[in-house]
């Protein structure tokens, strides 16, 4: 009998320990309205009650604290982070003034002074740095760190000659470590609106206001969330006629939720990513933009906006977005049959997102930034990088199969052979490689021109391949022999792509918004065609329901689809913001 007690003691001794140590849901609220030195809020309090009373409702242990001091801030930041245990999840809400200062950014306390000429590191000592706030939370461990922030108000400091220390309004970019996901409430350079008016008798603030009851909503994850959210206020916005469109940096896996229950495991940690360093729009026209897009042909346009677009080139109707990330692109492709598109970003991520939802799948800091993505058709990505170093991952997993450093610049494009044994690369050291897709094995390597640039390739017949170049000089190189066959200039400058047309004509798209074509062999083109108002970014030969055609796109963000002679355009689509990078693939 005393055996049988002992164990159940210890049996509900492991329990409660259990229970004691199960993760936690945690919120730390802070509204600022009542500044002493500069201009003061009136609906900053009101958003922090509101938010913590909803929070509380929903199963967090919140922390509220209102018109706070430097000290105060301080002292409950280090109060709330003692109390964050590894697995918990930990969210931050702000509502008051903040600004950026020299592309940084600080929270007010409601005793800042008001800023004077020169006195930017005044003010930096006596605010709140934001990404020390998010340091302090990341290294407590929790599975889950969640900052929102409603603080894009204008400068707050009066004198005109110290408005520069502020940038005027709006917060800046931030680097979100992985499993931190931050929310503003405008993008950058843009200002939140307190209220719509002097009649606006809501209690909170527009971004607040439509928050709340998304966050009563069991069906919306975090990234479900932001997205509407970012819809409703652009909509009440733009009904005063101001601009505000709330942004989001995401570094989570898996899905989180206010209310309903989480699945899967948001902020995740993926095991090749460092702790500590990561970092105007239509709808879709029909509910149908949901269905499987695998064995369609699709097109995918990414913006300097943080903006990527999913197209269904029949009509170029727009069947899937991705906004209000702030990511900042340095390539793109679709991948998986069109299951997946692959996205790398300027901070040196790689993401892939399931499409047309573009719900994040997996994440990876290959150790480089990547300018290159193609796929081999067994479910291998290919990637390149700006310092030349080149890798293959799963393109499910992106777990690393092998990486090396095959060229000593930029890689530009990588063509996946058709037996997907072997891939031809290029770069801006000149070279063109042909590699082992195996091993990463380097076969053959040709140079093109000494200390010219490439920026794309492409085969011209199994053994000619055609190289472009940043000046703008075109060269045909033999690839059996290594010796160089044609090399002239384009007399249009940059650049950007070339694409064989069949039947020995090529086309290249150029820094004047011009498309050349051109016959192998001859050093003029045929004709030209002026097809965007600013830079031509690409111009690729795609089939579209087993028709061959030719997509473009522009700066002047345009996309469009001409017949595969390029004599007759066939559609237009406007993406909003210049077309950076591209991709497509070619279905029924």
């Amino acid at each position: 009998m005393r055996l049988l007690i002992l164990l159940l003691s210890a049996l509900l001794l492991a329990v409660n320990a259990g229970e004691a140590s199960a993760a936690k849901r945690l919120a730390l609220v802070i509204g600022n309205d009542r500044y002493e030195n500069i201009t003061r809020l009136q609906k900053a309090v009101n958003d922090a009650q509101a938010i913590g009373t909803e929070l509380s409702r929903l199963g967090f242990e919140v922390v509220t604290a209102t018109n706070t001091t430097r000290r105060e801030m301080n002292g409950v930041l280090a109060e709330f982070t003692s109390k964050i245990a590894k697995g918990d999840t930990a969210m931050v809400f702000y509502a008051g003034h903040g600004v950026q200062i020299e592309g940084k950014n600080y929270l007010l306390p409601v005793d800042i002074p008001d800023a004077q000429t020169g006195e930017a590191g005044y003010i930096e000592a006596e605010a709140l740095a934001l990404d020390d706030i998010v340091a302090r939370l990341k290294a407590r461990g929790p599975l889950l760190n969640l900052l929102v922030i409603d603080a894009c108000r204008n400068n707050p400091f009066s004198n005109p000659a110290a408005r520069s220390l502020g940038s005027g309004r709006g917060l800046s970019g931030i680097s979100a470590p992985q499993g931190t996901f931050v929310m503003y409430s405008a993008d950058e350079g843009e200002a939140a609106l307190d209220r719509l008016g002097g009649d606006d008798a809501n209690p909170n603030s527009v971004f607040t206001r439509e928050l709340l009851p998304l966050m009563r909503n069991p069906e919306l994850d975090l990234v479900d969330l932001a997205r509407e959210l970012r819809r409703r206020v652009r909509k009440l916005a733009l009904s005063v006629g101001h601009n505000q469109l709330p942004a989001y940096y995401d570094a989570v896996l898996g899905d989180f939720f206010f209310a309903g229950k989480d699945e899967g495991n948001a902020g995740e940690e993926v095991a090749s990513l460092p702790p500590a360093d990561t970092r105007q729009t239509r709808e879709p026209e029909s509910p149908s933009a949901l269905a499987p897009l695998e064995g369609r042909s699709l097109v995918a346009t990414a913006g300097e906006k943080d903006s990527i677009r999913l197209w269904d080139p029949h009509a170029l109707r727009l069947i899937g977005e991705l906004e209000g990330e702030k990511i900042g692109f340095s390539a793109l492709a679709i991948i998986g049959h069109g299951r997946a598109i692959a996205v790398a970003t300027g901070d040196g991520a790689l993401y892939s997102y399931a499409i047309p939802e573009f719900k994040k799948k997996a994440a990876l800091y290959p150790g480089f930034r990547v300018t290159s993505i193609a796929e081999a058709g067994d479910g291998v990505l290919v990637i390149g990088g700006e310092d030349g170093t080149m890798a293959t991952l799963d393109a499910e997993s992106f777990d690393v199969l092998w990486k090396a450093r095959i060229h000593t610049g930029i890689v530009s494009p990588i063509l996946v052979s058709g037996d997907e044994k072997t891939a031809l690369t290029a770069s801006a050291d000149g070279t063109i490689a042909t590699i082992r897709l195996s091993d990463g094995n380097v076969q053959a390597r040709v140079s093109t021109l000494p200390g010219k640039s490439i920026t794309d390739i492409d085969f011209l017949s199994p053994t000619l391949v055609v190289a472009v170049h940043e000046d703008g000089t075109i060269a045909q190189i033999n690839l059996k022999t290594g010796r160089l066959f044609a090399a002239f200039s384009g007399n249009r400058g940059w650049i950007s792509s070339v694409q064989s047309l069949g039947a020995g004509e090529y086309v290249t798209a150029n820094v004047d918004g011009m498309l050349s074509f051109y016959e192998v062999g001859s050093d003029r083109p045929t004709r030209e065609l002026k097809a965007h108002g600013d830079v031509a970014a690409g111009a690729k030969q795609f089939s579209v329901s087993g028709r061959e055609q030719l997509l473009s796109v522009g700066f002047d963000g345009a996309v469009k689809l001409w017949d595969n002679t390029g004599q007759h355009l066939e559609g237009e689509a406007k993406h909003g913001g210049a077309v950076l990078f591209f991709d497509y693939i070619s279905g029924s």
